[in-house]
């Protein structure tokens, strides 16, 4: 710390009172704006969340790998037409060569096109159009993570600044019962280590409050790096976000809740996407089984043969086979079989993943929402103790000691009552982005 809250000499101005004094004049204005936001939810959250979802460059990564994605279907679909090519040669052969006696160059217009290749081109166009489906599911886990990212930062700040009102407040009572105890101590009814206890846990929340804003720092710090410019804490404390309602999200039960995430969760479609993609590749495998049937039209001008002829048309009706090296294409079949199967898996092992972590948000909301009744009256019931033993100390009934516990107490239930409405805030709100969608929770209500 920067200035000490002891003072030696009882009655002595302390060098650090115009700072103290400077907080709680803070506290107070803190205090009445505090009261608007915390009674009405806010766009605020929405708002940054959708900033980090249009500027994130994850996300604009992504989308250039969908566009990428997107031409790779075109390129499949393509693969349908004919292929064309043309060819020109020059022979510089020796004047006794019977077989060039004619041009000395050639050329070949040529124009190829599959009549048959055993489900080739189709698989392809399969495995493409489904991985143009990954990159998208892709594409929308990456936002899912980054309104979650963004959620998670967000309740850190909310914790963080709750949490300097609470010691903030809390500083400005043990500022008064210090003066309180050094008034006494003057008088002679209190002792000197009544003095110590009092600047002791002043000291305390002192420490306390300086953690508080390091917090508030660090998740302001996270925020600006998800949105890509500062985030003002000030402008944040304007307007605090409020929980999302997990009750009224589940009426229809949970079942149908964790239907309704299942239903569209960006990781479970693109696992469903990857095993699309597999089993397009096995079709392909099995291609290379067939031979391919094939038709070519080429148009030839000049001949190695005999000069000055005319250009010469051909149609080609052909058969081509793509085995490889011994039964190695049996071997890929069975790989592929085997890469598809492990992808199946894949969907019912991502499905457990988004099932477990709805139905925990669920259960923790409702948790939450049930002991914040109780941390209320918990509140209410050490703001009436601490009251009481003022009073009580006073006329003799509690001593020194009582009073400065009940202080404490307060503010320790004070700073719970800020991480639970942080908690609840956080989970509320990322139980309501796994069942709703990124897009619905970042939309600002009219």
């Amino acid at each position: 710390m920067g200035a000490t809250f002891v003072d030696k000499v009882p009655g002595q101005p302390n060098k650090a009172m115009n700072h103290l004094h400077s907080l709680y004049r803070r506290l107070c204005c803190l205090c009445l704006t505090a009261l608007l936001p915390l009674s009405a939810p806010a766009q605020v959250l929405e708002q940054l969340i959708a900033s980090a979802l249009a500027s994130h460059p994850s996300a604009q990564g992504q989308r250039a790998l969908v566009q990428s994605a997107a031409a790779s279907v075109d390129s499949a679909s393509w693969q349908f037409y004919p292929t064309p090519s043309v060819s020109i040669e020059t022979a510089n052969a020796s004047a006794t060569d019977r077989l060039y006696q004619g041009d000395n160059r050639v050329a070949t217009v040529r124009l190829q096109q599959p009549l048959w290749t055993g489900g080739r081109l189709t698989a392809g166009m399969d495995k493409a159009s489904a991985g143009l489906v990954v990159s998208q599911a892709a594409l929308e886990e990456v936002r899912l993570q980054l309104g979650l990212r963004v959620v998670q930062a967000y309740g850190d700040w909310l914790s963080a600044y709750l949490k300097i009102l609470a010691n903030e407040k809390s500083l400005a009572t043990h500022v008064r019962l210090r003066e309180q105890v050094k008034r006494r101590l003057t008088a002679g009814a209190s002792a000197e280590s009544d003095v110590t206890l009092a600047v002791t846990r002043l000291e305390s929340i002192a420490a306390d409050v300086t953690a508080a804003r390091a917090q508030a720092e660090v998740a302001l710090a996270r925020l600006g790096q998800l949105l890509g410019s500062p985030v003002d804490g000030a402008l944040l404390a304007q307007a605090v976000a409020a929980p999302r309602d997990p009750a009224n999200a589940g009426r229809t039960g949970v079942q149908a809740l964790l239907a309704a995430a299942l239903g569209i969760n960006p990781t479970v479609a693109k696992a469903q996407a990857q095993a699309r993609v597999q089993e397009a590749v096995v079709g392909e495998r099995r291609a290379d089984l067939m031979p391919e049937v094939y038709a070519r039209i080429e148009r030839q001008y000049g001949n190695y043969n005999f000069a000055n002829g005319e250009p010469q048309n051909r149609l080609f009706i052909g058969l081509t086979s793509r085995f490889g090296a011994g039964l190695s294409s049996l071997s890929n079949v069975e790989a592929a079989r085997s890469q598809y199967a492990a992808a199946l898996t894949e969907i019912e092992a991502q499905s457990r993943t988004v099932g477990e972590q709805v139905l925990s948000d669920y259960s923790l909301a409702l948790s939450v929402a049930s002991r914040m009744t109780s941390i209320h009256a918990s509140l209410k019931a050490a703001e009436d103790v601490s009251a009481s033993y003022d009073r009580q100390f006073l006329a003799g009934r509690k001593s020194w000691l009582d009073v400065m516990n009940a202080a404490r107490e307060l503010a320790q239930t004070e700073t719970q009552l800020a991480d639970l409405q942080s908690t609840q805030l956080v989970v509320t709100w990322r139980l309501d982005a796994y069942t709703r969608g990124i897009d619905t929770v970042s939309e600002q209500k009219k």
